[in-house]
């Protein structure tokens, strides 16, 4: 991916004016019927996930990739390679500049991480954040990602990459609630080589307030049952994107 003094004490004084209505026994208690406010600016990297976070929920270790990036529009991926059914592009690639022309995006957030080099279910995990000017927004896009997706279920896209020929296939679509789903499988090949073993791939998008969460989950093709991790294909990229969704609560 082209791919993050005395004006503090103002500032802290400030927010508890605004954003708290009593506070007792010095505890600060939120103002009733106060809204949610939007995410924007740097906190939105504030949602990502860090390493101790993801080897607690998949029980394996996992080491940076990629440092964080934040940015605006720029740092969304775009695609190198050319794509058959370009329109399924977003079940397969995370972050895609194609999938967000039509919104009006104004802060991205990512991080990649990578298994430790010892055996695991888990090869890597991606996390992206995506924050638009209001949740109506994000609620509209992910209708229509939701959409879109359903409908490449059963698809096969293929991209070329230099060299490199990837095969996906689009498994399995589901929507439960606020969160998208997919599973899919990827095979690579490359030159006068035979394919290199299926990986299985978990996506989920989610939506929270006025940002969509995006996650990939990528599994060893040749995992065994007894190899350390408890991540599971069909759960485990929803089960992060909810934890994301839960931070944006957090810091809303």
């Amino acid at each position: 991916m082209r791919i993050l003094g005395p004006a503090t004490a103002l500032t802290v004084i400030a927010a508890l004016v605004a954003g708290c209505g009593s506070v007792v026994d010095g505890t600060a208690k939120p103002a009733p019927n106060l809204k949610p406010r939007p995410l924007s600016g740097a906190t939105v990297q504030q949602v990502l996930l860090d390493g101790t976070a993801l080897s607690q929920m998949l029980s394996q270790p996992f080491v940076s990739r990629r440092p964080a990036e934040f940015g605006g529009p720029d740092k969304l991926t775009h695609s190198d390679g050319s794509v058959a059914s370009p329109g399924c592009l977003g079940v397969t690639t995370m972050l895609q500049q194609s999938v967000y022309q039509s919104a009006d995006v104004k802060d991205v957030a990512s991080e990649s991480w990578w298994n430790n080099g010892e055996p695991a279910q888990v090869i890597g995990v991606q996390e992206g954040v995506v924050s638009l000017p209001s949740a109506a927004q994000a609620q509209a896009l992910f209708a229509t990602f939701s959409a879109q997706w359903q409908q490449c279920k059963g698809t096969t896209m293929t991209e070329q990459s230099g060299p490199i020929s990837t095969t996906t296939d689009i498994n399995d679509v589901r929507v439960a609630g606020s969160v998208l789903a997919a599973t899919n499988t990827a095979t690579a090949v490359l030159p006068n080589m035979p394919a290199l073993r299926p990986t299985p791939q978990a996506r989920a998008i989610g939506v929270q307030l006025n940002c969509l969460v995006e996650v990939e989950v990528v599994f060893f093709g040749e995992r065994r049952s007894s190899d350390p991790g408890s991540a599971n294909v069909d759960t485990s990229a929803t089960d992060i994107a909810k934890a994301m969704m839960d931070k944006v609560n957090a810091l809303s």
